[in-house]
């Protein structure tokens, strides 16, 4: 079995990433966070399922990331850490031979995810190695339930319009806000790209095609979500249908819904207290409706603790999967832009 690292403490590694590894029974070795102190509390967390989980940090002497990555027993790395910073840790990994498991989203920006895309298609893949990008909606069973409907048996024919709303609102103060690096974004998008890329992937695994082009107008509602909170956009798919995409991190409505419109019907996908909510309804009368709960981050720590075992990962968790969700969002944020923005899929 591989033996297990995970890169950074903070609050997804703890109340998501750790728990799915001891669901999936992983042999957990080492917490690493910059600091001793950030790390404690998922260290002192692990030790209740891993007593024998060392703790790495950058203040601690012999037990830096350098000296974890020597490490023959560490195979493998589930990395949790800022956005800006994790394309370079990913290649550190890569380059001292370990698997990698990257939370999303791929990078900051298109060109930097490009950037490793190519490093890693050239220098590590020919190596054996793999590299995930996390991305738990596509390892979700509604969305798989969705696009089976969509893609697999075409319940709706065509894809004619695709319409996705996305409600949150981010107060001061909340868990996620208050993070260091979340407060003030080096970044594009601010939340829309650390959390709207999520509902990016959702639309996109459902639905099976690409976004090809939007237009958008973008606005930054309220101060403490710099640079920008709430976006429309108009959309463009690579079948020919049309939509709208609307994110807002500043809404007084909570809520999120997706809406895939055909020439035999319609799917639409939404939250509630049960889990996530599929309705499908043709023009020939057919109705179904399912309520499905799940756990995406158990599903993709399974997927790729199997793909590290047999040497090869789901193109799903690939990082051209990511690469797109990441464009999508990066062509939304040029508000302004007259002529629509082409998207710089992979």
């Amino acid at each position: 079995m591989a033996g297990i690292a995970i890169l950074g403490a903070g609050i997804f590694a703890t109340e998501e990433h750790l728990p799915a590894l001891v669901a999936n029974h992983a042999d957990l070795k080492v917490v690493y966070s910059r600091s001793k102190a950030t790390a404690s509390l998922l260290h002192e967390e692990a030790r209740k399922t891993y007593p024998e989980i060392a703790l790495y940090s950058e203040d601690t002497p012999g037990s830096t990331l350098d000296d974890l990555l020597k490490r023959n027993d560490i195979s493998a790395v589930i990395i949790v850490l800022p956005i800006p910073i994790q394309p370079d840790i990913i290649r550190r990994c890569l380059s001292a031979g370990k698997h990698v498991l990257a939370e999303k989203p791929l990078a900051k920006d298109v060109s930097s995810g490009r950037a490793l895309i190519e490093e890693c298609r050239k220098t590590y893949a020919p190596k054996g190695l793999i590299f995930s990008i996390a991305e738990q909606f596509r390892y979700m069973e509604p969305f798989a339930i969705g696009r089976k409907w969509i893609v697999d048996e075409r319940a709706v024919g065509r894809l004619t319009q695709l319409h996705l709303r996305v409600w949150r609102n981010i107060k001061p103060g909340g868990k996620y806000i208050e993070t260091a690096w979340r407060k003030v974004p080096e970044y594009q998008g601010g939340f829309i790209l650390d959390g709207g890329v999520h509902h990016v992937a959702l639309i996109r695994y459902v639905s099976g095609e690409e976004i090809v082009e939007t237009k958008s107008f973008a606005r930054q509602v309220v101060p403490h979500l710099p640079p920008v909170d709430t976006i429309n956009t108009a959309i463009l798919l690579s079948g020919g249908g049309t939509g709208t995409v609307s994110f807002s991190f500043a809404s007084a409505r909570q809520g999120m819904e997706a809406l895939f419109i055909g020439e035999k019907g319609s799917l639409a996908i939404t939250e509630s207290k049960s889990g996530s909510v599929l309705k499908l309804e043709l023009l020939d009368g057919t109705r179904k409706e399912e309520t499905v709960k799940d756990n995406g981050v158990v599903n993709e720590i399974r997927a790729f603790l199997e793909a590290v075992r047999v040497g090869k990962a789901e193109a799903k968790a690939g990082p051209e999967q990511a690469m797109n969700d990441l464009a999508f969002v990066e062509s939304i944020c040029q508000e302004g832009v007259k002529t629509g923005v082409k998207v710089e899929n992979w």
